[in-house]
């Protein structure tokens, strides 16, 4: 076959983000190929003879091209496991586990399969000249283990996740010569059965090699490993490096030139610094500080400020020819501790941090090109955040490009997640940790490096590990695990969910699995008050609040699917397109994706509220700003899992309260039964580069604009901090007679800075009582039965343990995923609510659930109107006035509240409690009363008739 090389004589990036004068031959395009799933290519020496009959193009893997298996319920996963119990736990999975029809809801399902070896082989012609060389070959990223042989003698081997693999080629001579790679995605080292590094969770257990392939030929005599240790206090950076040779003489004398360019287009010039020395050995050192001006431009989020240093290389004296360059981009930062907060050049900032879990549902594998990485780094500073936590992964060099050139602090992980104690795992984890920090450490946007997430392991090792990272590298900070107890005492920071003995919880959701009432969403009366202080002063290092926010909402499963172009399918969807159809929910998708996600910005925003009114928290990190496909599935994002902003998010509206500053209300509840009840502490929490001068506002206003009462609070400089308070409101003379809803809002002319905060009046009412032609029961029964037959009224309100399924209450929306049929943190991704249903008329409420509704829906339990396994359901054109919107795994159709014709009977189903507690409910109170007066009214006349048999489907079998 005939191929063309691009030769060129060009500046490329080499090493770290070094650029070295080199000659490359490029390497990507068609590749001979061939799977060995038997591993049986050593062993036979196919390096030897290569009888490759297929092609494959790299950069790019070998599933996306066609090779593999077709996946099935047989098929071993990563974690070495089947779908045959995963189906079986599944019933309403039963039709997809057809090898014809095969479709999963855990991940996204790659049209090919492979895990184990194969080989590629390809035919180069080297050019004259480069014998006198140093010449390696590269490969940016591969998946997982390489090893090489060239014309079949063996080279080496590569196991690095996280970095390029690297071969030198010693005295290789012009010609045609025969390169042949065996790259094994299998289980080299156990880091765990759902790492984001290697498994299907998300990143995909690909095949391939994707980035840069090349042959690069460089002077003998050149310039490596390039480190810098900027000194913002003392205005300069430490430049390290190293000369090597293959042939050391103390008699020949190396020079240096060393200048510095400023990249942000300043004209400082800065003078050129000279160094020398003597090629003593093969590796000679040099160590040397270069001032950087009065004038130094510091790096950090909000000013990206890079410079670029050159190293011209020449030998035996100033007149001789440069016969290498060295380029390194850098900027000038620190990042340290200040008491309990991090500090980047000395000042106190807060990470406002989002969990990447290595989603690329197009290809399986990272992006290597910058741009794309910028894209999603914009995206993060349109949402607010400063900072990326990669969830048991290493992204390539593109994104610590891209985030040095947009201003996001960066934390890599080595790529674990299991328990970490056999001495296999010691040996790589820190082999790839050091290999990390030598090829990414110069970027200023890398901050923050840990080993990996949750579970355990070796303490001692890990105490070592910090050592080492320590040692190495003073240019970041470090942790090992986030939310483990097996820490040692000399990580710098914590990253965790909670502290203490006993516990004491940092976030909303405090426990795994996550349970209804482990929620304070659901366990503690809605308000804006609440703070993490008592957990957060248990650490005395700064501490990352653990994986917060994590609210689903409903999949945009009409127009989402055409995204996916690639070989990867989002099976999910499909399946949910059909269980909707089936239930007649199909044209309901705009509605349940708008109301879920409406409610999710709600929930979310008080997560991150509370952490900004938390003093001593030195940051969170959500999870997460995109979509998550794996793990059964996530749709957590304010975007879809290709960074396209969902159509409900307004990122605008989110930077008001997820920003450098956030003016914050302290509000002890947001029901009010009488406005005198109603004070709030007006406070600010400010991580900008700047002190701020702040005067605001706050007014009190009604749906209409109507401003009921406003406050201005004095000016006041505020530096730095958490929670600082600007001034305490009040009504206590303010009356409202009727249910209202009302909204607080804060604003400040400069800086430009608003907030609002929406709070309701239901006044004190008694409870109605009983109308006389309404018959109030409690379980489904013969009786009930037959008063409808005879055409009474009857309302029915069933407890939870009589309703088929025993759905859990439904106030948040679920939290990270759905669990099973009946399990997790809520019942629901939202609810639909009909505004223009009669009970509403007296009572304020949008289409979606907000805060008003909590003491309702932590007392309701979800009916199942229609499910896979109905035998008698309800009409498919039925939609109930307060609509649960199911899991989109499941997608029955549910209700809250349900009138029907039944016979001659009108019955109203309510699976809302309306008689506990009602001296401590009085939105329920108020609902509860509509409710009565509507049932009691000419106005109630049902007109969706269902049988008494659909009825009793409804409940558990027993009744």
């Amino acid at each position: 076959m005939k191929r063309t090389f691009l030769f060129l004589f060009v500046f490329l990036l080499a090493q770290t983000n070094i650029l070295l004068a080199q000659e490359v031959l490029n390497l990507a395009g068609e590749w001979h190929f061939k799977l060995d799933p038997d591993n049986k290519g050593i062993s036979e020496k196919w390096f030897k003879n290569p009888s490759d009959s297929a092609i494959i193009r790299l950069p790019g893997c070998l599933q996306e091209q066609g090779y593999g298996n077709i996946p099935s319920i047989d098929t071993k996963w990563w974690n070495g496991e089947d779908f045959h119990k995963w189906f079986t736990d599944r019933p309403w999975m039963a039709k997809y586990q057809d090898k014809s029809n095969f479709k999963l809801q855990e991940f996204l399902v790659p049209d090919r399969h492979y895990i184990g070896a194969a080989w590629y082989t390809l035919q180069v012609n080297i050019p004259k000249g480069w014998e006198q060389k140093d010449v390696e070959l590269f490969l940016e990223r591969c998946h997982w283990e390489t090893r090489l042989w060239l014309d079949g003698e063996y080279i080496g081997q590569n196991r690095s996740l996280g970095t390029p693999h690297i071969y030198r080629l010693k005295n290789i001579k012009p010609g045609r010569h025969t390169l042949v790679l065996r790259v094994d995605n299998s289980e080299i080292v156990n880091i765990g059965g759902k790492p984001h590094s290697v498994s299907e969770q998300t990143a995909g257990t690909w095949n391939g090699i994707i980035g840069k392939l090349e042959l690069r030929a460089q002077s003998a005599i050149h310039i490596t490993n390039v480190q810098l240790y900027p000194d913002v206090n003392k205005k300069l950076v430490r430049v390290k490096g190293t000369i090597v040779t293959e042939q050391p003489d103390p008699n020949t004398q190396w020079l240096l030139d060393a200048s510095v360019k400023d990249l942000n287009g300043d004209a400082q010039k800065l003078k050129i610094l000279k160094v020398s020395g003597v090629l003593k050995s093969t590796e000679n050192a040099f160590d040397f500080n270069f001032p950087m001006g009065d004038d130094v431009k510091l790096w950090d989020e909000f000013d990206a400020n890079l410079y670029q240093i050159n190293l011209m290389l020449k030998l035996g004296s100033e007149s001789a020819e440069t016969i290498n360059v060295a380029t390194q981009t850098f900027g000038m930062r620190s990042f340290g501790i200040a008491g309990k907060m991090f500090a980047i050049n000395g000042q106190q900032t807060f990470l406002r941090g989002n969990v990447d879990c290595a989603v690329f549902p197009k290809t399986g594998y990272t992006p290597m090109d910058v741009n794309s990485w910028k894209r999603v780094w914009q995206t993060y500073k349109d949402f607010g955040l400063n900072m990326a936590r990669f969830h048991s992964w290493c992204p390539p060099e593109a994104a610590f490009t891209a985030a040095d050139e947009i201003g996001i602090y960066l934390a890599p992980e080595v790529g674990e997640w299991v328990t970490v104690n056999k001495q296999p795992q010691f040996d790589f984890l820190k082999e790839e940790s050091l290999a990390i920090l030598n090829r990414y450490g110069n970027h200023p946007s890398f901050v923050q490096l840990a080993e990996g997430n949750e579970n355990g392991g070796d303490k001692e090792f890990f105490r070592q590990l910090i050592a080492t990272w320590k040692t190495v590298d003073p240019r970041h900070l470090y942790s090992i695990k986030a939310n483990s107890k097996s820490n040692p005492e000399n990580i710098d920071y914590e990253v965790l969910r909670g502290t203490g003995n006993p516990f004491q919880r940092i976030r909303y959701q405090d426990g795994w699995p996550p349970l209804p009432l482990n929620s304070a969403f659901q366990s503690q009366v809605p308000g804006t008050s609440i703070n993490w202080d008592e957990g957060v002063s248990k650490r005395d290092i700064p501490l990352i609040q653990h994986e917060n926010a994590q609210f689903c909402a409903y999949p945009d499963v009409m127009n989402e699917i055409s995204k996916y172009t690639g070989y990867l399918n989002p099976s999910y969807l499909e399946i949910a397109q059909d269980q909707l159809r089936e239930r007649g929910m199909l044209n309901q998708v705009p509605d349940f994706v708008r109301v879920s996600g409406k409610w999710q910005i709600q929930l979310t925003k008080e997560e991150f509220e509370a952490d900004y009114r938390t003093k001593g928290l030195a940051g969170f990190h959500w999870l997460c700003l995109a979509d998550f496909t794996g793990q059964d599935t996530a749709p957590v994002g304010f975007t879809d899992a290709f960074y396209d902003t969902k159509p409900y998010v307004n990122p605008n509206m989110v930077k008001q309260w997820n920003a450098p500053t956030v003016l914050l209300a302290s509000i002890p509840k947001r029901v009010f039964t009488s406005l005198s009840d109603f004070k709030a502490d007006i406070m600010v929490s400010h991580f900008g580069k700047e002190n701020i001068n702040l005067s605001v506002t706050a007014q009190l206003k009604t749906d209409d604009g109507k401003v009921l009462r406003s406050w201005n609070m004095s000016q006041q400089k505020i530096a730095q901090g958490s929670a600082q308070m600007l001034g305490q409101i009040a009504t206590p003379k303010l009356t409202v007679d009727q249910p209202t809803h009302l909204v607080l809002e804060l604003k400040s002319a400069s800086p430009q800075l608003t907030n609002s905060w929406d709070i309701w009046v239901f006044p004190d009412v008694k409870v109605k009582e009983i109308p006389k032609n309404i018959t109030v029961a409690k379980q489904w029964n013969a009786d009930v039965a037959e008063k409808l037959k005879k055409g009474g009224t009857v309302l029915l309100l069933p407890a939870q343990e009589d309703l088929k399924g025993k759905l859990p209450i439904c106030f948040t929306n679920y939290y990270w995923t759905s669990f099973g049929e009946n399990a997790g943190q809520s019942s629901a991704a939202g609810i639909l609510i009909d505004t223009k249903y009669p009970v509403f008329k007296n009572f304020p409420t949008e289409d979606h659930v907000n805060w008003q509704w909590w003491d309702l829906l932590t007392y309701a339990h979800p009916i199942i109107l229609d499910s896979y396994d109905s035998v008698n359901p309800f009409p498919k054109s039925y939609k109930a006035p307060i609509q649960p919107i199911d899991t989109w795994k499941i997608n029955r159709k549910l209700a809250l509240l349900s009138e029907l014709k039944v016979g001659k009977g009108k019955l109203m189903i309510c699976a809302i409690d309306l008689e506990t507690d009602l001296d401590k409910r009085p939105v329920t109170k108020t609902f509860r009363n509509n409710l009565l007066n509507y049932i009691a009214s000419k106005e109630f006349n049902p007109q969706t008739e269902v049988s008494i048999s659909t009825i009793q489907e409804l409940f558990n079998a027993k009744k």
